[in-house]
């Protein structure tokens, strides 16, 4: 997924030139709205790991909402026991799964049920007590070995391998504490998913809208990401709005995935609209799919629904590049059209969808 960083300046000035007279959140009289249930902005900067942040943010949501207060969550736990996985797909299937450091929040789920979660304090993924994430060696070391594997038709990892991995993420984010002090009471990984945050990894769907599949079944979503052959929830797009609207007015939040490469997402300017009125939302939804033109390459997470000065609906959206990313302070506004087009998947707690799509969808 997305790394955080270096767009050019002559990009910028091209942008600049081109969208000067595109809506702006002054002209629409957009404001922050309330923002309830969520952890401030955190900076993944020099890594591919916007699906944890973004996933990890959902959780940290929900445990606010469960009562719990602020919790500060480690991304970069998830991440590492990630990479394990992702290396044993990739040699099972003898290279035939898209490899990388990117993912979804089905990965969190993963790492969730077999190896819990630890608060950020127990498990920053920086070792060397760097100031900021940055996994260039680290990913080039993890792929330069799985190749090294694959190259020799190993299939499955032996503990000789599983050994080297672990020295190697060990030195790029640290060993993991088999437990840990949290709040005045120890804890292992597990018992603190379970006793103290009091998450259930099951109560979390991944919920996307396309035709050419049924709808209210589910199915494999075909996207580079999904590397682990996940399926998702298929609703009409109108659900699709509706599940998200219904989240947020009753306290949730939404995890996104989607597209930020459009030009009209323009995070420095902290607002993702469409160039024009779009008069079927699924169709366009589906041909964008289908050409390719919507691609699935971010996560982010949405956190209150608030209203222009035409009424017209928009989504508050915190991402992971840092406070300091833009004028929004590492949030920003993206229109109803715009999530309802380019938005490959939401996730949200499946208590958050009305009760008659739930009904439908059989959850």
């Amino acid at each position: 997924m997305m790394k955080r960083f270096f767009i050019l300046p002559f990009l910028l000035l091209l942008f600049v030139h081109l969208y000067s007279q595109a809506p702006d959140i002054g002209s629409l009289g957009l404001k922050l709205p309330p923002i309830h249930n969520c952890t401030p902005v955190k900076d993944q900067s020099n890594s591919s790991t916007c699906w944890s942040f973004s996933s990890v943010s959902l959780l940290e949501s929900e445990g606010m909402l469960k009562g719990k207060g602020m919790s500060d969550l480690s991304e970069m736990y998830i991440a590492r026991y990630s990479y394990i996985r992702k290396i044993e797909t990739h040699l099972k299937t003898q290279g035939k799964n898209f490899f990388t450091p990117g993912g979804q929040f089905h990965d969190v789920v993963w790492v969730l049920k077999h190896y819990g979660m630890v608060p950020e304090a127990a498990y920053n993924g920086l070792p060397g007590g760097e100031a900021a994430h940055n996994h260039q060696e680290l990913d080039t070391a993890i792929l330069h070995y799985t190749n090294k594997l694959l190259q020799k038709k190993i299939a499955v990892l032996q503990p000789v391998h599983y050994r080297y991995i672990d020295s190697v993420l060990d030195r790029h984010l640290g060993k993991v504490p088999a437990v840990f002090s949290y709040k005045g009471k120890v804890y292992t990984p597990l018992s603190f998913l379970k006793e103290y945050l009091g998450i259930n990894p099951d109560d979390y769907a991944e919920i996307t809208s396309y035709t050419h599949h049924p709808f209210y079944s589910s199915f494999i979503l075909e996207d580079k990401y999904n590397w682990t052959g996940d399926a998702y929830y298929n609703v009409p797009v109108q659900e699709f709005i509706a599940i998200a609207n219904n989240a947020l007015q009753k306290g949730y939040t939404v995890s996104w995935d989607g597209d930020v490469e459009e030009p009209t997402f323009n995070f420095y300017s902290s607002i993702a609209y469409l160039p024009k009125p779009v008069s079927n939302l699924q169709a366009e939804r589906q041909s964008s799919f289908e050409d390719m033109s919507t691609s699935i390459d971010h996560m982010m997470h949405i956190v209150a629904l608030t209203k222009d000065i035409n009424g017209a609906d928009w989504y508050l959206v915190k991402n992971s590049w840092g406070s300091n990313s833009n004028k929004l302070k590492g949030y920003l506004f993206m229109s109803r059209d715009y999530f309802a087009v380019k938005t490959g998947a939401i996730i949200v707690n499946k208590k958050a969808i009305p009760a008659e799509i739930r009904k439908k969808m059989r959850i």
